[in-house]
């Protein structure tokens, strides 16, 4: 996992994001998913075209050049807002980055690489995934806020037919989530926006009311947003299995 010194609290957001989206794309990489730039040897390709640039300036282009078709989670501006520069991180700590990860592990299973990004992330990863239902490719499941897609992301990997694009809706209330959302979805190789709302509080997401079989998140003793009392009362998905873990 990429390391860094401690730094003031507003960069240490942006090197947490930056952490996040290059082991990302180093892993995208490493799988053979686009081409060989940040584990490229010794960086012969952007040794010749650099001039007088630094490291930060390899990364702000890697991630443009990725967010053409993946803008969630490597559009700065959609994850931290406009005013975010990644320039307030030292250029030691990219050239540190770059450095450390040739001997990260890029390869992991999928389910332990998420975990990985969502700890990072501050996001909590425990939660009984065992206890999800059985998922049919005709469906549609919304997951609710505070787990950033982890749990479509394990549907995905364990259920035949089941494609991110296709069943779910994530809805996520933090950059945090937010990035890790796409995350999810870069992982899932999903190409385009992916399907992730903003919307802490569901007031947009309640308008689908009867077009969903499952709502699912995870459960309040565990750090979830809602409970199941709560989410039925509000009589939000009333035609939805309520599915809290």
């Amino acid at each position: 996992m990429l390391a860094f010194p401690t730094l003031a609290s507003g960069v240490t957001r942006t090197a947490t994001y930056l952490a996040a989206v290059l082991h990302a794309l180093a892993r995208e990489e490493a799988l053979g998913r686009r081409p060989k730039r940040l584990l490229e040897p010794g960086h012969a390709t952007w040794t010749r075209f650099r001039g007088r640039l630094r490291t930060p300036a390899l990364v702000e282009l890697l991630l443009e050049d990725a967010a053409v078709t993946q803008p969630c989670p490597f559009r700065v501006a959609e994850i931290l807002g406009s005013d975010t520069s990644l320039r307030d991180v030292p250029a030691k700590v990219f050239d540190d980055w770059l450095a450390e990860l040739p001997r990260a592990s890029l390869d992991a299973p999928s389910a332990e690489y998420i975990a990985a990004q969502a700890k990072r992330l501050g996001l909590p990863t425990r939660m009984a995934r065992a206890d999800l239902h059985k998922i049919k490719p005709h469906q549609h499941v919304l997951e609710l806020p505070g787990t950033g897609g982890q749990l479509a992301h394990h549907i995905v990997q364990t259920q035949r037919d089941i494609y991110l694009q296709d069943v779910f809706t994530i809805v996520v209330g933090t950059w945090q989530e937010l990035t890790l959302a796409g995350l999810v979805a870069v992982e899932c190789e999903l190409r385009g926006a992916p399907p992730v709302i903003v919307d802490r509080e569901l007031t947009k997401t309640r308008e689908r009311r009867g077009e969903l079989d499952y709502v699912i998140g995870m459960d309040p003793d565990k750090g979830g947003f809602f409970t199941k009392t709560t989410l039925e009362q509000a009589g939000w998905f009333p035609s939805a299995t309520i599915l809290l873990v």
